[in-house]
């Protein structure tokens, strides 16, 4: 005989509570106080209560049926950088984290954020607190570094990455349209009248996106005749001294770049910008910076990691997938006051 199954009676008759208040505290409905939720999910936890998904699924749709919006689970949004406060503190991923709340909330969702690197928590046992509490559709957050590896038994969850970060496990993901991205911000250069045009680049921040602007500027350079070509500045650790050769020896029109860094370079330097050189950043992580560049759209990216994930919960499609998928969202330019025309008027 199979060990009987831990029910929802038994955790409200040990919580001492109704089997309803237990529903509720499992799914992470608002009609529990923290409190009470905690106290009961910990008591469910203790007893190795499994939720049978197919009877949650079943609740939802025959009150969905009714024309009610349904509650239907709660989904995770873990975050896999070391950094603690990451998904909270940089922009684009708190632009994320609001529209992926916002469309699981039009959805019938609440997302929940979690921390990879928990003190006393092992991937092992986040992954119990996730299954005792009915969550099957995760959501990893950016890493903030390159090559991440976690070490996460996914056969029993839905999981979207967001970016490139995480390499290992291969999941399905959304990210930046980084290589298109680039591309459009060399048009709208190009259309201002910009031929010589330097690129500077973190190493870093190249493998965390696989290279994908250095490959555009690449095919820049490879189209691009002798005279207006400008070899790319990398860097691991910024150098003042090593910039400023570099800006000297080739004087670029413009400057691109991932990072603000090379425009405060340029500025305590004493050029002028956009009178002397221009400036162009392939990433806006602060759309409110008077910075011309292109726009990431973090926003669209968190609705789309939602949508990406709830339909592959409606498709009971759970484990890494064999082929992974990744939704690209193109990015948008905005002209700013660091770049000007170049065309005679």
């Amino acid at each position: 005989m199979g060990e009987k199954r831990v029910r929802l009676k038994d955790i409200a008759e040990r919580a001492g509570v109704t089997p309803m208040a237990v529903s509720y505290a499992l799914r992470g409905a608002p009609n529990v106080s923290e409190e009470k939720r905690r106290r009961i999910l910990a008591i469910a936890e203790e007893m190795g209560y499994v939720p049978d998904p197919a009877i949650s699924r079943m609740m939802s749709y025959l009150a969905g049926r009714k024309g009610t919006r349904v509650f239907q689970n709660t989904l995770a949004l873990i975050n896999t950088s070391e950094d603690r406060e990451f998904v909270e503190r940089e922009a684009p991923l708190v632009a994320f984290r609001r529209s992926a709340v916002e469309r699981a909330e039009e959805l019938g969702y609440k997302v929940e954020l979690f921390w990879y690197h928990q003190p006393r928590t092992s991937p092992k046992r986040l992954a119990g607190i996730l299954k005792s509490r009915g969550i099957e559709g995760i959501i990893l957050s950016s890493s903030g570094r390159a090559d991440t590896r976690l070490d996460f038994d996914c056969s029993e969850f839905s999981l979207v990455a967001l970016g490139d970060t995480i390499v290992s496990p291969r999941l399905n993901r959304v990210m930046e349209y980084h290589f298109g991205n680039a591309l459009t911000l060399l048009e709208e250069l190009k259309a201002l009248g910009y031929r010589k045009i330097g690129f500077v680049f973190n190493e870093e921040v190249q493998r965390m996106h696989a290279r994908r602007h250095k490959a555009a500027a690449l095919c820049h350079l490879s189209e691009t005749q002798p005279a207006w070509q400008v070899p790319i500045f990398e860097y691991k650790q910024w150098d003042d001294h090593a910039f400023v050769a570099w800006y000297q020896a080739h004087r670029p029109e413009v400057v691109v770049s991932n990072r603000p860094v090379a425009l405060e370079a340029m500025q305590r330097m004493g050029v002028a910008v956009p009178q002397e050189t221009g400036f162009a950043q392939l990433e806006l992580l602060d759309e409110t910076a008077a910075v011309a560049g292109m726009r990431t759209r973090f926003n669209l990216l968190g609705s789309a990691a939602v949508e990406q994930l709830v339909g592959q919960l409606h498709s009971r499609m759970l484990g890494l997938p064999s082929a992974p998928k990744t939704v690209k969202i193109e990015g948008s330019w905005r002209a700013g006051p660091t770049v000007r025309s170049l065309r005679e008027p």
